[in-house]
Order: structure tokens, then C-alpha cells, then sequence
């Protein structure tokens, strides 16, 4: 199947495979406090949509529209909770799409969820869609 943006890539192109695993090998460093990686991670037009809101109900991150946008955020939301850990439960990469299941950790606190991602052609996130949930994806 060949992706209609790009007439010279296919979704299992190995080059856009191999791409898009530095960017997820790299997606929890930058949550674990490394923000400044979503500039080089994140594709000009990125998108994150979270299934969760903050405590207050709001969702700062539906304004994020590019990588730097994304940087200031994580800044942010690092600053509103200290002590966060993620851990890669599993994930799998298959050509422009890819999967995480992660664990999260913080002080009295272990949740997991999992992350739906798409790459671009450079194999940088383009879109993210994220779930939280109320336990640990550990089996």
C-alpha cells in the first residue's frame, strides 16, 4: 500500500521504520524530563490528544500545534507533577504506525496506559493519541 503523501514511501518502508524507532526509543527520555527532545522527535504539524484531563478539568495540551509547543508543555506539566517515571511496558513499531504501553510512577502512585502513534516519511511523531488508565499494564 503506498501512502498518497508520499508516492515514494510505503508503511513498511525500512527506512521510515528505523526512523520512527529512535523517536520512540526516545518518546519517554523526553517525558522523563527531557522536553527539549520533542524538537528534534516531533514533526512540524505534530498533534497529541490525551484521553484524560488535569485535576482542574482543563486540557492545555489540545493547543499544542508544533514541537515547541510541545517542549514548553512538558516543562509544564513536569513542574505540576515532580517525581514522575515512565517505563516502556512493551511497544511495536509497524512502518508510519506505532504502539507504547508504559508504566508511570511517582510517589503513592502506579498507573499505566498506552500510546497510538503515526510517523512521518523522517520518521518524527506526527500524531499521538494517549490513554491513561488507573493501574499498571505490568501483566
Amino acid at each position: 500500500m503506498t501512502d498518497t503523501t508520499n508516492p515514494t514511501t510505503t508503511p513498511s518502508d525500512p527506512t521510515t521504520t528505523s526512523a520512527a524507532r529512535r523517536s520512540l526509543d526516545l518518546w519517554l527520555t523526553m517525558w522523563n524530563g527531557d522536553g527539549g527532545l520533542a524538537r528534534r522527535i516531533c514533526a512540524d504539524d505534530f498533534r497529541i490528544r490525551f484521553a484524560v484531563t488535569e485535576p482542574d478539568g482543563s486540557t492545555p495540551a489540545d493547543d499544542i500545534r508544533t514541537a515547541e509547543d510541545f517542549a514548553r508543555y512538558l516543562g509544564w506539566w513536569h513542574g505540576q507533577h515532580p517525581g514522575v517515571v515512565f517505563t516502556n511496558v512493551a511497544d511495536a513499531i509497524d512502518g508510519e504506525h506505532g504502539r507504547l504501553l508504559w508504566d508511570m510512577e511517582a510517589p503513592g502512585v502506579h498507573v499505566g496506559g498506552v500510546d497510538v502513534f503515526d510517523f512521518d516519511p523522517d520518521g518524527r511523531v506526527r500524531r499521538v493519541w494517549s490513554v491513561g488508565g488507573q493501574r499498571s499494564v505490568r501483566g
